[in-house]
């Protein structure tokens, strides 16, 4: 066969494998978008959280950087999962706190830093492990559309959004940008993967509403699963609503899937693993979606994944703070 002839048809088998990788990369995509807030947590150890009138001192205080968005990232690159994050860091002594920690872990930087401060989050974590917050919300929470430009859904096999970041001061530019997301890729868009958190019940019905029509998979615990119902019924009306499986962790009971079906849902418990000792709980939540996530990414059955996130939380609550490190 004459050189020419080789060459052309070299070039054609070329075209033919870059035409296959642009049509059919949306099924072979391994890579996860998180977006949410990066906060610094202000850890503060204590018997027992005080009374009105109390005076208690404190047995610890620790500044790490955490918040939801941040611990799945962390999570995922603990895995050595492909991941961008989404995470405005703003100005001030937080802000700069966060903005080295990103450095030296080296995410992405997404984002240019916002003018706006940053705030912190005061985690009160009592004997026995069980934590409690209140939280100064500063820039971390503000969300522009500007932030998603450039941003390509179809490069994502996984998006993952934070309720904390819906229930602020912020306009519904995640919202638009999830919507777009869902329609605008043609073949496999991407999965959502939507985790309320506790500022559940501060999210407008509406914006639920909009968020459950583009079909995310929900993580919730147990109490904010409750909220939920109350406000959408049972597990198989919210299951039904969005049209994708609903993971509720129970703490120490492990978790269940249940997952929709013709004849109302499908339901199946996974047993936890268990806690050597409990040093605290902050994080153990944002743990558990960022193992399920990892495990989603790499072709797990959602069973499978679940049963390895029970297992990396409890390791995140043997220790002290949100992530874990290598």
């Amino acid at each position: 066969m004459p050189l020419c002839i080789n060459f052309v048809l070299g070039e054609a088998l070329l075209l033919l494998i870059l035409f296959l990788e642009i049509f059919q990369g949306e099924t072979v995509k391994k890579k996860a978008l998180i977006i949410g807030s990066t906060a610094v947590d202000v850890i503060i150890e204590i018997d027992s959280l005080p009374k009105t009138g109390d005076d208690v001192n404190t047995k610890s205080q620790v500044l790490n950087v955490g918040g939801c968005a941040y611990n799945v990232a962390s999570m995922l690159s603990y895995l050595s999962k492909d991941f961008d994050l989404i995470s405005p860091v703003g100005s001030g002594f937080y802000g700069d706190f966060i903005n080295k920690t990103l450095l030296q872990k080296g995410f992405s930087a997404t984002l240019d830093r916002v003018r706006e401060e940053n705030g912190c989050c005061y985690c009160f974590v009592e004997r026995g492990g069980e934590r409690s917050f209140v939280c100064h919300r500063g820039a971390e929470y503000v969300f522009r559309d500007e932030f998603f430009k450039g941003i390509n859904p179809a490069e994502y096999e996984i998006i993952y959004f934070c309720g904390l970041d819906l229930s602020g001061d912020s306009d519904d530019s995640i919202i638009r940008f999830l919507e777009n997301a869902t329609k605008n890729c043609t073949l496999n868009h991407p999965k959502l993967f939507f985790a309320p958190g506790p500022q559940i019940a501060n999210i407008p019905r509406g914006i639920l509403e909009q968020i459950f029509a583009l079909d995310p998979m929900l993580h919730l615990s147990k109490s904010e699963y409750e909220v939920l119902s109350c406000e959408f019924g049972s597990a198989e009306d919210i299951t039904h609503l969005t049209g994708a499986p609903l993971i509720i962790t129970h703490g120490s009971e492990g978790a269940f899937l249940i997952t929709p079906a013709s004849c109302g849902i499908n339901k199946v418990h996974v047993p936890s693993q268990p806690v050597e000792k409990i040093v605290d709980t902050i994080g153990a939540g944002d743990a558990h979606a960022g193992s399920v996530i990892s495990c989603l990414l790499d072709g797990k059955t959602l069973s499978e994944s679940i049963k390895f996130a029970n297992t990396m939380a409890a390791k995140v609550i043997e220790i002290k703070g949100s992530t874990l490190l290598r």
